[in-house]
């Protein structure tokens, strides 16, 4: 019942912002998703922050899939904060997000942020990675009304991937002052946990293994290594394909076109297939120089 209203009110939002001049009805939009987030992150025991591309769906892929296989659930179904806990209650409501609505109204860093009283994990990738992969994402998979929210460009077919890496508003140094925002908070909240993308991929059942002590939880080892090879890139990929899973999150946009699914290639420095020796030179430069050292992402890939 209460969804059912939620989407009536949502919808009739829709309509409302429609009437509206761009910015206004831009800003209304953003203010109502916003309110939606902080309702959901309220529910929420344990919140998963992250960069759009960093990761966050394959993370919750297999985190999905330990509770699947440890309570017998669908295989089809990825967590949405509480539908798993709606199932079994001894499952925590966990919270996906990129936080970039909540920020509208709450920007880190601090004094005090929504966050403070949640158990969070910070899912960090190389900017570079991000900025690449984010480049094929908008121009394959994001719908048009979307990109005017997020306020992305239209067109990106005569923008190179350089040019979009380097932007201002959407590249490089967006993504790193979003991580630098998230370096202060991780750095005042001693609670929270760090996870960089690198490492899951490095060594992703020990990886897993972290990230469910910080949830409270003991799977199996049998369960880890189940929750691994279920979310191979090449197994992610074909069930994708297929629409195997019931979230259309993991769904192609045009199954004729590689770079329009979800999973796409996931490859730790990948951007540098993308560009010239010198424009990842330049990418790099502006990592090393202006992002904090907490990731530990040096000029070329990471330190580890």
């Amino acid at each position: 019942m209460i969804v059912g209203l939620n989407r009536l009110a949502g919808r009739a939002a829709d309509r409302l912002a429609a009437l509206l001049p761009d910015r206004a009805r831009i800003g209304l939009i953003r203010w109502i998703r916003g309110r939606k987030d902080l309702r959901r992150l309220q529910r929420a025991d344990f919140v998963l922050v992250a960069f759009a591309k960093s990761g966050r769906t394959w993370l919750r892929v297999m985190i999905s899939r330990l509770y699947q296989v440890k309570y017998g659930l669908a295989a089809d179904r990825i967590m949405e904060l509480d539908n798993f806990q709606r199932q079994h209650p001894a499952i925590p409501a966990i919270f996906f997000t990129s936080g970039s609505y909540i920020a509208d109204a709450h920007r880190l860093p601090p004094p005090e942020t929504p966050y403070d009283r949640k158990r969070v994990i910070f899912l960090a990738r190389h900017p570079c990675d991000i900025a690449v992969s984010y480049y094929f994402h908008v121009a394959n998979r994001v719908v048009p009304h979307r990109k005017d929210v997020k306020g992305l460009p239209e067109d990106l077919s005569q923008t190179s991937v350089f040019d979009f890496a380097m932007d201002e508003n959407w590249g490089l140094p967006a993504i790193v002052a979003y991580l630098n925002r998230w370096a202060e908070y991780l750095n005042r909240v001693p609670t929270s946990l760090m996870m960089r993308y690198e490492d899951l991929r490095a060594e992703p059942e020990t990886s897993l293994r972290r990230i469910a002590a910080y949830l409270g939880e003991t799977f199996t080892d049998e369960t880890y290594a189940d929750a691994v090879a279920f979310a191979s890139f090449d197994r992610l990929k074909q069930r994708e394909s297929e629409n195997f899973f019931e979230n259309r999150r993991l769904a192609p946009r045009d199954s004729g076109n590689p770079n329009s699914f979800k999973v796409r290639r996931g490859k730790v420095g990948g951007y540098r297939d993308y560009v010239t020796d010198e424009q990842a030179a330049a990418m790099e430069d502006r990592v090393r120089r202006d992002l904090s050292p907490l990731f530990g992402y040096g000029a070329r890939g990471i330190e580890r």
